[in-house]
């Protein structure tokens, strides 16, 4: 599917690091390939090595204005988050976004540390790769950290002594739930960094209906995207990667703003303001659910 959205223009981003996670493919691609085309070194976070060199190499033959490289990160994988971030202790992190992830599984799965696999993925893997890097963002000018969100985030229910999902797991539950979690991550991320001054920017994003490999690539899928593009409810890659990049170097970004398209339904179009999903308008559910991840994860901020 083609672009059709006016690329968005966005100040240099030369001489900043940023980190996209999930970018071998998708919105990630997109977001490092807007973000190396404005100069950025950009690190392709990737649990498919030999795909992401090959993106990279890609990248770097299409847009030699900035630098793209690739480090090996599995977000469902504590144990590789951690060692991820240990390459960055000596290091600058100006950006950091958050996008590796899947829509779910058939059956319920867990991940090596026995989380639920789409919640450890999507959103336990970022939340611990954002506290092991917090000394590399606090390092920079602002840093900005993106989350990424969806339009199911609004369906997204959550209870904080459930979030494996032990009880009442379904696909479409965990992922709107994982999804939400993302959107509230970004929100109590910026309250704590303004009553911490830790200095960062946080946001979040969500893609409307791109046509991503999340969606998989079978027959009523296609039909399904062929017919969205038709009528503008469903956009390319590239064009849904527009409300990342925004959070990830606009000036005009509010911190701790969400970010999506405003066409029809929030699927495609323009970036704009999202509309909040409620859980993550109330102040007792953003603590509530960061309190819960750390205990779920074993990885805290600082107090």
């Amino acid at each position: 599917m083609k672009d059709r959205l006016t690329p968005l223009t966005i100040p240099s981003r030369k001489g900043r690091l940023a980190v996209v996670t999930g970018a071998s493919s998708g919105i990630g691609k997109a977001t490092a390939r807007t973000l190396g085309l404005a100069g950025a070194d950009v690190v392709l976070a990737v649990r498919n090595v030999d795909k992401g060199e090959a993106v990279a190499e890609a990248l770097r033959a299409e847009h030699p204005e900035g630098s793209h490289t690739v480090a090996r990160l599995d977000t469902s994988d504590l144990s590789s988050v951690a060692a991820f971030a240990q390459q960055f202790a000596d290091r600058r992190v100006d950006i950091l976004v958050l996008n590796a992830g899947f829509n779910g599984t058939r059956r319920r799965q867990t991940s090596v540390d026995g989380h639920e696999l789409v919640m450890a993925t999507n959103y336990f893997g970022h939340f611990a790769l954002t506290a092991h890097l917090l000394e590399p963002l606090r390092s920079a000018s602002r840093a900005r950290v993106v989350t990424l969100g969806s339009v199911e985030a609004r369906r997204g229910r959550i209870r904080p002594d459930d979030l494996n999902f032990q009880r009442r797991w379904s696909s479409a539950r965990v992922y709107a739930a994982s999804k939400l979690a993302m959107v509230m991550f970004a929100r109590e991320l910026q309250r704590r960094s303004t009553a911490g001054d830790w200095g960062l920017n946080a946001h979040a994003a969500h893609p409307g209906w791109a046509a991503t490999e999340i969606f998989g690539d079978g027959p009523l899928t296609r039909l399904g995207l062929g017919l969205g593009g038709v009528v503008g409810l469903c956009q390319s890659a590239g064009d849904g990667a527009q409300p990342v990049v925004f959070c990830a170097a606009s000036r005009q970004a509010a911190a701790g703003g969400y970010y999506g398209p405003i066409g029809l339904f929030g699927m495609s179009g323009p970036v704009g303001k999202a509309s909040l999903p409620r859980p993550a308008r109330s102040e007792k559910n953003l603590a509530d659910l960061w309190d819960a991840t750390e205990k779920v994860t074993g990885v805290q901020f600082p107090r």
